[in-house]
């Protein structure tokens, strides 16, 4: 029997390895002898200068004199071109012998550099397609001996057998190649394979939402979306609003809070993604009419703002064709009627929401003539994130996530002063775990500067980046420079994060808008999730800490 390195292959799983690769793992641990070693999901990186290259092999195995043999597995079909076979991926067509010979080289460069020349690694590889048959072996691009498609006879152990064989035995040389792939090379999954593979199911399933729009057709076009986070609502508001604007259709997206009208603007910058009072704001700006925001905390300043633009003549420069709105559970019902103003005769209407995320406790908006959609799977949050939130939260959806994340954890603080001291340790643990800072995002079910974390600069050796609450002239918002981004639940809502950490948890005399917010704020997280909880309390109880 082969030995298997790492032994454990949960890490697999907790990747999104496919089946197939679970079968062929144990197909060359029953089949093969004690002669080889079989690392499974190996991830390298090799730096040269200022640049990082990063691959990933699926499988490599060493025989007992230390000669390498590396498995490329390609489930599924490949497409067979004039330079050699492809496989696409989310409609990226990637090289199979263009990625193979790229993993030998980094690989073989890598032992080098660390061993020195004299002694070059014996390194040779197989690609296996258990799925396809390849019709033009002498056009694939690789060496038909190296080769394993659905068509061959002599299986994957016998083929193994056949290229890398034994070998001599020599225990010195096996053991500096296997320190070399068990040292320098992950031999785990790390976060950033955790989070690569909930990106790609994420919008690999997530995109059903947004082919169902797609075949709708009225006039005119109003359509409604209440769905619960994770569903697919901003992937559906980016597939819209590209496929509007190919259209020549000029498309207006408005959200409710910055950070997401800011990411989105980011993310297409062919549509215009404002918050509704940062549009208003610009086009009375455009009007030579900019705002005073020192007076924004004045009563009256906001609605003062939709009376001067109610007032103002809209040219056609500022007419759009279609509507997008994001978060539409926080919108004032007035806020539409404003922002119809805007738009063309026949212009389009995508409304989306989640009443479940409703935190601010406002009344549904209205929508005669919507047609309204209904979606209540999650794609976003991994399964062991999803079944905490259904055992401990009354909100029903369904998990749609098979991957397993790294859960949540819950952690108990004394009073709110204490949680800073409890965020060290948290913290500490992610990075440990190989999140890096920029993927932490620590979320204060309070507001903005109301938490006690808001006087603090740094997490343990990490500063820390945060709205100072104050605006530049032109009214961007001006944030502090840090490594990990401390903000509140209410700002971050629409947007997600590998690691999400949720403090100033404690009773409050509304539990449904605290359930709300608890809600909202795990399913954030793609990976990880820690609430901070006071202790005590008959949240903390029902989480599961005293």
């Amino acid at each position: 029997m082969a030995r298997i390195i790492p032994s454990d292959i949960s890490p697999l799983a907790l990747a999104g390895a496919h089946s197939g690769e679970f079968e062929t793992l144990a197909l060359l641990k029953a089949q093969l002898g004690p002669d080889y070693a079989v690392f499974h999901g190996v991830h390298w990186s090799f730096s040269q200068g200022q640049v990082t290259r990063f691959g990933e092999i699926d499988f490599i195995l060493v025989n007992r004199a230390g000669a390498v043999l590396c498995i490329e597995q390609k489930n599924g079909v490949l497409n067979e071109t004039p330079d050699g076979l492809v496989k696409v991926y989310c409609q990226r067509r990637k090289s199979v012998g263009a990625q193979i010979h790229r993993a030998l080289d980094q690989v073989r460069d890598k032992f080098q550099w660390q061993h020195g020349s004299a002694s070059p690694l014996d390194l040779d590889y197989l690609l296996y397609c258990p799925d396809y048959r390849v019709r033009n072996l002498n056009a694939a691009g690789l060496d038909q001996s190296r080769i394993l498609d659905a068509a061959a006879t002599d299986g994957l152990a016998r083929r193994i057998e056949r290229i890398l064989g034994p070998g001599e035995p020599d225990p010195a040389r096996r053991t500096l190649v296997e320190d070399f792939f068990c040292q320098t090379f992950e031999v785990v999954p790390q976060i950033h394979v955790y989070r690569r593979a909930q990106e790609q199911h994420f919008v690999r399933h997530g995109g059903g939402l947004a082919e169902l729009v797609r075949t709708l057709e009225m006039t005119p076009f109003r359509v409604r979306v209440s769905g619960t986070g994770g569903c697919g609502k901003s992937l559906l508001a980016g597939v819209f609003a590209r496929d509007q604007v190919k259209q020549g259709r000029r498309v207006l997206m408005i959200c409710f809070n910055r950070p997401l009208a800011d990411r989105l603007q980011n993310l297409l910058p062919e549509v215009h993604a404002r918050t509704f009072y940062g549009f208003c704001d610009q086009f009375l700006r455009a009007r030579g009419e900019p705002l005073d925001y020192k007076g924004m905390n004045q009563p009256g300043f906001w609605s003062a703002m939709q009376d001067r633009v109610l007032s103002a003549p809209i040219p056609d420069a500022w007419r759009f064709d279609v509507l997008i709105l994001d978060e539409g559970q926080d919108f004032d019902a007035d806020w539409l009627e404003i922002l119809k103003l805007f738009l063309t005769e026949d212009a389009r209407i995508l409304w989306l929401d989640d009443p479940d995320q409703n935190l601010l406790g406002k009344p549904p908006v209205d929508l005669p003539g919507f047609v309204r959609l209904h979606s209540r799977h999650n794609y976003r949050s991994p399964y062991g994130i999803a079944r905490f939130m259904r055992s401990h939260l009354p909100f029903d959806f369904e998990p749609a996530n098979p991957l397993p994340g790294l859960g949540v954890g819950v952690h108990p603080y004394r009073d709110a002063d204490d949680q800073a001291k409890h965020l060290d340790t948290v913290v500490a643990d992610l990075l440990a775990l190989g999140f890096a800072p920029d993927e932490i995002v620590i979320l204060s079910l309070r507001g903005v500067d109301q938490s006690p974390l808001w006087k603090h600069n740094c997490i343990g050796r990490h500063t820390i980046r945060r709205f100072t609450g104050t605006y530049q002239p032109d009214g961007v918002q001006t944030w502090t420079d840090g490594d990990i981004t401390l903000d509140s639940l209410y700002r971050f809502k629409g947007q997600d994060a590998p690691a999400i950490i949720l403090t100033d948890v404690e009773d409050q005399k509304d539990t449904e808008r605290r359930d709300r917010l608890l809600y909202c704020g795990m399913g954030r997280a793609t990976v990880r999730v820690d609430v901070l909880v006071k202790g005590g309390s008959g949240i903390g109880k029902r989480l599961g800490v005293a």
